[in-house]
């Protein structure tokens, strides 16, 4: 667009040069007129260069976040550039540019440099003898020293049970397989934390700072009495049989023995006893909740320990945050699906893994330049609430509220969190989850197993660019 000043000009040598008798400023005139022609067709020469620059940097720099990613991924250095030749391609074709580019992808000590650049005809500076005008882009990307901590809080209840775990396992490793691309990495550390009603620290872990767990005991038991029939001649066919039960609150199919055609009796009863070996109260690593409102905390457990308990049993141990990608893929491959919901028992042993507070200390301090990251995934609602330090209630609105608890006090320590509902119908949960994603984390609504794999897969490409800079 032309400037007040360039248009005031125009007309006042248009009046001069009509006003002139003499013919002699037509002359001048006509000499000035190529240059100012040339003048004012240039703008639109480097206009439509500057438009051209702009699509190719932008396409250059969407190439170097990929590539960026790539590397954080993979150490092939022609994988990393297909990635950046691909991405730039497609940027390009999305912008409506026809033209060829040509691109240069290259390795640095840390990161990626793209440059690009392409060459464009002139269409009004050829007649001053410009004709052409050369367009690039310089694009560099680098992966941050910054450590990157992450929980995995994944639901093992028993209605996870079949195709559902192995779905979750599948989605949990590649994840894992993503952001920790070697199988000892130096700035990325996980945690997993499989989580049912209780969550399983690991019986080895009873004696660490900040948990109180009782010395295992054993009770004398009296003979075992019952009626037995050492001369029944009775016989039963047998098949099983499905049919619909609720398991964690979820509508599933059950398996049971059928008996038929039985036949012959069962004979005389015979009055029996056995003896029994003592009663053993073990510790099989099971956790219980602190008092309230300490369950919803992270702090003082030296005057308030986290709670062990005795011949409770529950899913596999958690994982402490570690740089060992195959301990991390083991932990998920040994996965368990059994037992009911309570949701704030998998975030708070979660928060705990990725603070320095006791019981656990492997993390590091909370830090603009360590960045933490919890992933909660569920496929239902609460349906066992805290009766401390056991989990044997069933208010649900009780488990919710101090699920909202945990997760705005997780928040407010600047943890990244993710949520993931997995065939998830109770739409009071579906909010909670929803509500619980703070410091730019994301909540996915998975419908089945493939939207399940598609959100892990999109939260790895979260975490792979939370570690570059530009």
């Amino acid at each position: 667009m032309k400037s007040y000043l360039q248009k005031k000009i125009q007309r006042h040598c248009f009046r001069f040069l009509i006003s002139d008798q003499s013919g002699a400023f037509a002359v001048f005139f006509a000499l000035l007129l190529l240059p100012l022609l040339a003048l004012a067709g240039a703008m639109v020469d480097y206009s439509q260069a500057t438009s051209i620059k702009n699509q190719i940097q932008a396409a250059s720099d969407a190439a170097a976040l990929a590539a960026g990613s790539a590397t954080v991924e993979s150490s092939d250095f022609d994988y990393i550039e297909e990635v950046a030749n691909k991405v730039f391609a497609q940027n390009m074709v999305n912008s409506g540019f026809t033209g060829t580019v040509n691109i240069v992808v290259t390795s640095i000590a840390d990161g990626v440099q793209i440059t690009a650049d392409t060459t464009m005809p002139t269409s009004f500076l050829k007649l001053v003898g410009i004709t052409k005008l050369d367009v690039g882009s310089f694009s560099e990307i680098a992966v941050s020293a910054a450590q990157i901590e992450i929980a995995l809080v994944l639901d093992n209840t028993g209605s996870m049970m079949g195709s559902k775990l192995s779905a979750l396992k599948n989605s949990a490793k590649l994840l894992v397989n993503t952001v920790m691309k070697s199988e000892t990495n130096e700035n990325v550390k996980i945690a997993l934390v499989p989580f049912a009603r209780y969550v399983n620290i690991g019986v080895s872990n009873r004696n660490e700072p900040g948990i109180d767990v009782p010395a295992d005991y054993s009770t004398p038991r009296p003979p075992y009495c019952r009626n037995t029939y050492p001369n029944s001649t009775r016989k039963c066919d047998r098949k099983k049989e499905t049919y619909q039960c609720v398991v964690d609150g979820v509508q599933t199919t059950c398996t049971r023995w059928k008996y038929y055609n039985c036949t012959g009796s069962r004979g005389a009863p015979v009055w029996t006893c056995t003896p029994r070996s003592p009663k053993n109260f073990k510790f099989y690593g099971c956790m219980g909740s602190r008092d309230n409102p300490w369950d919803t905390r992270d702090s003082s457990y030296n005057s308030r320990p986290a709670l062990g308990l005795l011949n409770v049993w529950c899913g596999k141990p958690l994982t402490r945050l570690t740089k060992d990608k195959d301990e991390v893929i083991a932990g998920i491959n040994a996965m368990s699906a059994k037992g009911y919901t309570y949701i704030p028992s998998g975030l708070k042993w979660g928060w705990s893994l990725l603070s320095q507070a006791y019981p656990f200390n492997d993390a590091l301090p909370y830090d603009v330049d360590n960045k933490k990251v919890m992933i909660l995934m569920t496929d239902g609602e609460n349906t066992r609430s805290a009766s401390y330090p056991k989990h044997n209630n069933s208010n649900t609105n009780a488990a919710n509220s101090k699920t909202k608890q945990l997760c705005n006090n997780i928040k407010d320590e600047d943890i990244i969190v993710y949520t993931i509902a997995f065939e998830v119908t109770n739409t009071q949960i579906k909010n909670i989850l929803q509500d619980c994603v703070g410091n730019g984390g994301e909540y996915f609504d998975a419908t089945n197993a493939t939207d399940l794999e598609a959100a892990f897969k999109s939260i790895s490409k979260s975490l792979l660019d939370l570690r570059l800079t530009k």
